[in-house]
């Protein structure tokens, strides 16, 4: 996967996850004693990407300081915002540092969330099918906290609000963006890629699911920062005695 680029949101200020932490920007946060941006860096090696910019602004000396420009295999470059700009300015201003714009797919990733996505299916989908966009979907028992994902005819159709909670699939926050798309974004410098972009997206161009049924955690709120401290010190506790 040598072609694609991953642009991981760092910029947040994690405000329903303060009381844990403190004045760390969210993605550093400690998970079973390693930063939880390490877990999704580890994870794009796995799927043999090779070059990320990390979208930076809050407390963005401490992700700087920590990765440099390198972390392991990976090659790291930043896009720093001088103002928070909001995920789709975020993602906007990345997209400026692709060596090639007119011609690369960029791995879109929040960076409090990580997800066993498949980019193998999430490539194909964007060169065999002609994706202008691959939305990796999860689906989960409730979906009250996130809103649902609705496909129909193997396309993303529409977004429902969140409601008390049932079955269904959600944005797992993860996307595969061809940068022809740029051209789409709002004029505006700061803006949310969810509620500015998508919404109206979906009903315009080739934006398809990428369905997973593997783990899925975010950390924005304590109760799952702690649910994703028992699960990684468990799974860190397995390797050892392996």
């Amino acid at each position: 996967m040598d072609s694609i680029t991953a642009i991981i949101l760092c910029g947040g200020l994690g405000t329903r996850l303060r009381s844990i932490s403190g004045q760390l920007p969210k993605p550093m946060v400690s998970v079973a004693e390693r930063p939880f941006l390490e877990y999704i860096l580890d994870y794009l090696i796995e799927q043999g990407v090779t070059k990320v910019i990390l979208a930076v602004s809050y407390q963005k000396e401490v992700i700087i300081e920590h990765f440099g420009c390198k972390y392991k295999s990976l090659d790291i470059t930043y896009s720093v915002e001088s103002t928070p700009l909001g995920t789709g300015g975020a993602i906007k201003q990345a997209m400026g540092h692709l060596s090639q714009p007119t011609e690369q797919l960029a791995l879109i990733i929040n960076g409090d969330t990580l997800v066993e996505y498949d980019l193998t299916d999430m490539y194909a989908k964007s060169t065999v099918k002609n994706a202008d966009l691959v939305m990796s979907l999860i689906s989960i028992e409730d979906t009250s906290r996130y809103g649902r994902v609705k496909v129909c005819d193997e396309k993303i159709s529409d977004f429902e609000e969140k409601k008390s909670g049932h079955f269904g699939l959600i944005n797992a926050g993860v996307y595969l963006f061809h940068s022809r798309l740029c051209n789409e974004l709002p004029p505006q410098s700061s803006f949310s890629f969810e509620r500015d972009f998508l919404d109206n997206v979906i009903h315009t161009h080739n934006v398809l699911p990428s369905i997973s049924e593997g783990y899925f955690i975010d950390i924005g709120v304590p109760e799952d920062y702690r649910k994703a401290q028992l699960d990684f010190t468990k799974f860190n506790e397995n390797v050892g005695n392996a």
